[in-house]
């Protein structure tokens, strides 16, 4: 019986330690996944990621902006209910007679005033002549939602460039990991054959610190190929300790004039939208400041009900509909001053467009020749890289060299392509 318990807790103490290191490895093939993933597939995640929440809210803020302006469109309806008790009776008693018939009314003399009040009110109230300063309030709101939609759009191409710019670092460190990866092994094995043969003496102390260098360098290309697929991963969002394979991106071409890119730059840019909307702002702000010369007129209209009338004569419930004027007559100069500091603004801004345009202008001419350069240099590196055959770890080392400078071209021309875009049309 002793020997039958010490089996059967023997096996148990087995059973629990297999499924113990079966979920250690389940966990930690879930921690360590393998995820294989192409440029423009990790540019979209990252530019969904990054426009979801803070792109969408900021359009949102500004759509609502120019919604409340637009509001003012409208009659304001307000509603008033008042109650009052005062502790003695308001004024003297009257008498009230009929003038026709001469008799009195409610057959007793009542006071002026009641000691309770209630009333309940409903009022509208149409602006009129303000419709015109309501009308600029929405143009002014209509060009900060053009300009939020513009600052977006930027956002959401920032995120692809810095995704791009990661993926292709990644690829380069990924390459120099590779290259001295193969240093170290060429190393050893010049170590192997030396251990076999009668070699000269300091050769083994200069090998091992041949390989120290090496390893060293090692050490570097892996940290930095880490570093890089966690920021890739964080980017994307992957889990992290997400493994990355990465998909080698077809070089990017296209067929652009100067020309061509320079028109559209001066009319599509996001800093060229921004500066003309800011422009229609300050044009609205102009005419806004000349509308506080004209009289404020609004048509009023309302309903008022008494159940305890202030004066037993006056009706229980009763309307009215009219007009309100309001002019501002004398205040000290202040809308004079605001209506020259208006025209400054939009002589500023008008002024701000022009330059904007040239600096522009100036910067697309400036991208396009370095897109020029670096195209190339990407041609050039493009046909290095294919010219190596592996057939050994001295030509693998020096494809992966190669193939880490012609992503680093690449990466270049990408660069050089997305800051021209960005300049046409913020992509």
């Amino acid at each position: 019986m002793f020997r039958t318990r010490t089996v059967i807790r023997i096996l148990w103490c087995a059973i629990c330690g297999v499924i113990l290191l079966t979920n250690q490895g389940l966990g930690q093939g879930s921690s360590n996944e393998v995820r294989h993933i192409t440029l423009t597939e990790a540019k979209s995640k990252a530019a969904g990621a990054a426009t979801s929440n803070v792109g969408r809210l900021t359009i949102d803020a500004a759509k609502y902006a120019r919604r409340a302006a637009q509001a003012d469109y409208f009659p304001k309806l307000s509603a008033d209910f008042m109650n009052l008790h005062y502790n003695k009776f308001m004024g003297q008693t009257i008498q009230l007679v009929d003038r026709r018939t001469g008799q009195t009314l409610f057959g007793k003399n009542v006071p002026l005033f009641g000691k309770d009040w209630t009333a309940v009110s409903l009022t509208a109230i149409q602006p009129v002549t303000q419709l015109l300063q309501v009308r600029q309030a929405v143009t002014i709101a209509r060009a900060d939602e053009r300009i939020a939609s513009a600052k977006v759009a930027q956002m959401s191409a920032q995120a692809a460039e810095s995704v791009e710019r990661v993926y292709f670092r990644l690829l380069i460190a990924q390459r120099r990991q590779t290259v001295a990866q193969k240093k170290v092994d060429a190393i050893e094995s010049r170590q192997l054959l030396a251990s076999t043969v009668a070699m000269p003496v300091g050769t083994g102390a200069e090998h091992q610190a041949a390989l120290f260098e090496a390893s060293k360098e090692l050490v570097v290309a892996e940290s930095e190929a880490d570093e890089l697929t966690e920021s890739l991963n964080v980017l994307v969002g992957f889990a992290p300790k997400t493994k990355l394979i990465l998909d080698i991106p077809e070089p990017a071409i296209e067929a652009i004039s100067l020309s061509e890119v320079t028109q559209k730059a001066v009319t599509n840019s996001p800093e060229v939208v921004e500066a003309e909307e800011t422009l229609v702002k300050a044009r609205a702000a102009q005419r806004l400041s000349r509308l506080d010369y004209v009289p404020g007129v609004a048509v009023i209209g309302g309903y008022v009900n008494q159940p305890q009338p202030v004066l037993p004569s006056l009706p229980q419930d009763f309307s009215f509909i009219g007009f309100t004027a309001t002019f501002n007559i004398f205040d000290f100069g202040k809308r004079e001053s605001i209506v020259r500091e208006r025209n400054a603004q939009a002589g500023m801004a008008e002024a701000n467009v022009a330059m904007v345009k040239s600096k522009v202008a100036a910067n697309v001419q400036k991208s396009y020749l370095e897109l020029q350069r670096s195209q190339k240099i990407r041609d050039l590196t493009r046909r290095l890289a294919a010219a190596y055959q592996e057939t050994s770890l001295e030509s693998i080392s020096a494809r992966a060299s190669a193939e880490a400078e012609m992503f680093q071209a690449e990466l270049d021309y990408r660069s050089a392509l997305t800051q021209l875009k960005r300049l046409v049309d913020g992509r």
